[in-house]
């Protein structure tokens, strides 16, 4: 395994050292996941307290680690150059940042048509995702929780075994599939 370390120490520190966002090998991050998911079944196989064991465990450590910075990292740069206008080279993001890049880029344009609009002496139009009305779900609690936040930014409960409740529909599939609630049929 210490061909796949050295190649995400070598990718880590050239990441650290840059400042611009630097290009990463093809498959990149499945091949250490698959790199930190053996490290993870080594540390758990072997016998714990021995030197074997305490290397295995020590290599686990610095490689999350470094895959967390260089992570966090090329994130950092994403968003930064992004926010200053400097062009992200397509070529040098990995699969899992185009979407994430995508999306950024969205949310900023939409960021800069509202100061358009502001500028423009018209109050910016904001539009938070609405749940349809028809997206709720009724429940009754199976055990007390503390109050949620639904996903549609409203705080519900905190409920006590037995309460019943209308709650956004994937907040109650959700606490229905961990077995915290179940759901009601309400005749309409």
């Amino acid at each position: 395994m210490t061909g796949y370390y050295g190649r995400l120490l070598e990718a880590w520190m050239r990441e650290l050292e840059a400042e611009v966002l630097q290009q990463l090998p093809e498959g990149f991050y499945r091949e250490m996941s698959e790199y930190v998911s053996r490290l993870r079944e080594q540390t758990r196989m072997l016998e714990h307290g021995t030197m074997r064991s305490r290397i295995a465990l020590k290599e686990r450590e610095y490689a999350e680690r470094m895959l967390r910075e260089l992570f966090n990292t090329r994130l950092r740069k994403i968003v930064s150059m992004e926010v200053e206008g400097v062009q992200v080279e397509a070529s040098a993001l990995q699969p899992e940042e185009k979407l994430f890049h995508s999306e950024l880029r969205r949310i900023l344009s939409e960021h800069v048509e509202r100061l358009k609009s502001i500028l423009l002496g018209r109050p910016p139009r904001i539009e938070a995702k609405q749940t349809a009305k028809g997206d709720y779900k009724v429940v009754r609690f199976l055990q007390a929780i503390p109050a949620i936040m639904g996903v549609d930014m409203k705080t519900y409960g905190p409920f006590k075994p037995e309460d019943v409740a209308s709650i956004p529909l994937e907040n109650a599939e959700s606490l229905i599939r961990r077995g915290v609630a179940k759901e009601v049929e309400v005749s309409e």
